[in-house]
């Protein structure tokens, strides 16, 4: 049979969207419930304009707890993320975006090993978790809400401060040589 270039570009364009997984490039994020939109990467062969992109489709998730009870892990993908689209149902309309690829532009952050997880922020804050079970927390900040119990030596290179009194420059009140002094004195 034979086919004029026109129909070759349309059939070539029809099966390259037919069932089967693609890599894209997320154009559109929606927060609630987490949805993106992807451009197909590469574009057709021959097509003219810009590559085709999704519809809504779900973005995959970690681990997303049953009815949000449980653990959950939220980490919205950013627009220009390169995917995997998981197709389903060997339907080219019916995509899942799953994760992303470390390339020239989005490089892996270095340092892990084999059997260890790295976190890491554009910030440069890192939650790394190594092989030996330490645990290293890098961040200009660290925000704990509720109480926190230790149950080793906690060592500071710098001043702790707790109640708003320093550990290493406070003062104490004595009344009268050899008599007791007070508590530390907050805010001294």
């Amino acid at each position: 049979m034979n086919f004029s270039p026109a129909q070759r570009r349309e059939i070539q364009s029809i099966v390259a969207l037919m069932g089967a997984n693609r890599r894209g490039i997320i154009s559109s994020y929606h927060p609630s419930p987490p949805m993106v939109k992807v451009q197909i990467m590469p574009a057709p062969p021959e097509s003219s304009g810009p590559p085709p992109e999704t519809g809504w489709i779900p973005y995959k998730s970690w681990a997303t707890g049953l009815g949000g009870v449980g653990w959950c892990v939220v980490a919205p993908p950013q627009i220009g993320q390169q995917v995997m689209l998981i197709c389903e149902e060997a339907d080219g309309q019916n995509y899942t975006a799953w994760g992303g690829y470390f390339s020239d532009v989005d490089k892996a952050p270095q340092g892990a090993n084999p059997g260890e997880i790295l976190l890491q922020h554009q910030s440069g804050s890192q939650l790394y978790l190594k092989e030996d079970g330490t645990i290293l927390l890098t961040a200009a900040n660290v925000v704990v809400n509720g109480d926190m119990s230790v149950s080793g030596t906690i060592s500071a290179a710098d001043v702790l401060v707790a109640g708003n009194i320093s550990s290493k420059n406070h003062q104490h009140i004595s009344e009268a040589a050899g008599t007791s002094t007070t508590a530390p004195i907050a805010g001294l």
